[in-house]
C-alpha cells in the first residue's frame, strides 16, 4: 500500500462529515501520528512500511466525531507533544497565545514562582517549566484523572512540576504560597452556549472543564481574581483565557478584586480571549 492510497482511504469517509480541507488535515494528522508519514511523504506517495491493521477502527471513531487527538492519544502545544484523553481538554492555539504573552511578561523575572489553576493535560504548566527551567511551577486541578495525565506528560517532557489537587472555588484548598504569575484556562462556556458547539467537542471533551451555569458564568474568574490579588508577589500578574463574549465583564471582576492595571487582549483571530491583571 502507498501513502496516497491510505490518504484517500481516510479522506473519503471523512469528507461526508467535514469540509475538504478539514478532512485532509485530519488525515495528515493520523498518517503522521499513527504511521509516521509526513505530509511530504504522503505527497510523494511513498510505500507505507508500518503495519496498517487498525485503520478501519480509526475511521469509525473519526466518523463518530471523536476528536482526532483522542483517537491518536496525543495533541500538540507550543511545539511539544502531549498525551491527551477524554479526561482533559485538547490543547488549543488560543491557549498557546496566553502562554506566549505570559512568557514575554516573565522575561525579566529570575527564578519565577508560577501557578497554573485548572491544569488539565498540564499544557500550560509544563510549557512554562520547559521554557523557563529556572522557574518553580505548581499545577493545580480538581480532577485526579487530569492530574494523572499531567504527571504522565511531565515525565514525557522531562520537566519538574509540583502537582496539587483541590477545588479552585475554595480558597482554603488553593496553595498558600506567593507567586510571580498565576495562569488559568478555567471553565467559561455558558450552558446555553452548548447548543452552538460542534458534536466532537460537546460529546467527547470533559464538561467539568468546559461549562459554567448561565446565572454566574464568571464564577471561576471571580475566585481566581480574589485569590490572585492576595497571592501575587510585588509586580506579579494573573493571566487568564476567557469567554470571548465576556471580555469587559471579566476585566471588571479583576478590578473589583483590587487590580487597577487590567488588560484585555484579542487573539490572532481578533476575538477577546485573554485578560492580564498586574499588581
Amino acid at each position: 500500500m502507498t501513502a496516497q492510497v491510505l490518504f484517500r482511504q481516510l479522506t473519503q469517509p471523512l469528507s461526508e462529515l467535514y469540509d475538504t480541507n478539514e478532512a485532509k488535515s485530519i488525515a495528515y494528522l493520523v498518517l503522521e501520528g499513527r504511521y509516521g508519514l509526513t505530509r511530504t511523504q504522503v505527497l510523494m506517495d511513498l510505500p507505507v512500511t508500518a503495519p496498517v491493521m487498525d485503520i478501519e477502527g480509526i475511521i469509525e471513531r473519526l466518523k463518530n466525531q471523536e476528536p482526532v487527538q483522542y483517537v491518536l492519544g496525543e495533541g500538540h502545544f507550543y511545539g511539544r507533544t502531549f498525551t491527551v484523553a477524554p479526561g482533559v481538554l485538547i490543547p488549543r492555539p488560543e491557549t498557546e497565545e496566553l502562554v506566549h504573552w505570559a512568557l514575554q511578561e516573565l522575561k525579566t523575572r529570575k527564578t519565577p514562582q508560577l501557578l497554573d489553576i485548572g491544569t488539565g493535560s498540564g499544557c500550560i504548566a509544563l510549557t512554562l517549566a520547559a521554557e523557563r527551567p529556572d522557574a518553580q511551577v505548581t499545577a493545580f486541578d480538581i480532577s485526579e484523572e487530569a492530574l494523572t495525565i499531567a504527571r504522565e506528560n511531565a515525565q514525557r517532557l522531562a520537566v519538574t512540576v509540583a502537582f496539587q489537587q483541590g477545588n479552585a472555588l475554595d480558597p482554603e484548598e488553593l496553595p498558600a504560597s506567593l507567586f510571580d504569575a498565576i495562569l488559568s484556562n478555567p471553565p467559561y462556556v455558558k450552558a446555553s452556549e452548548s447548543q452552538e458547539m460542534s458534536a466532537h467537542v460537546l460529546e467527547h471533551e470533559p464538561h467539568l472543564a468546559l461549562f459554567v451555569e448561565d446565572n454566574d458564568p464568571l464564577i471561576f474568574y471571580r475566585a481566581i481574581a480574589q485569590y490572585a490579588f492576595s497571592h501575587l508577589t510585588s509586580k506579579g500578574f494573573c493571566a487568564v483565557e476567557i469567554n470571548q463574549a465576556l471580555g469587559l465583564e471579566t476585566v471588571e471582576e479583576f478590578k473589583k478584586a483590587g487590580f487597577s492595571n487590567v488588560e484585555l487582549r484579542q487573539d490572532l483571530s481578533g476575538r477577546d480571549r485573554m485578560v492580564m491583571a498586574r499588581l
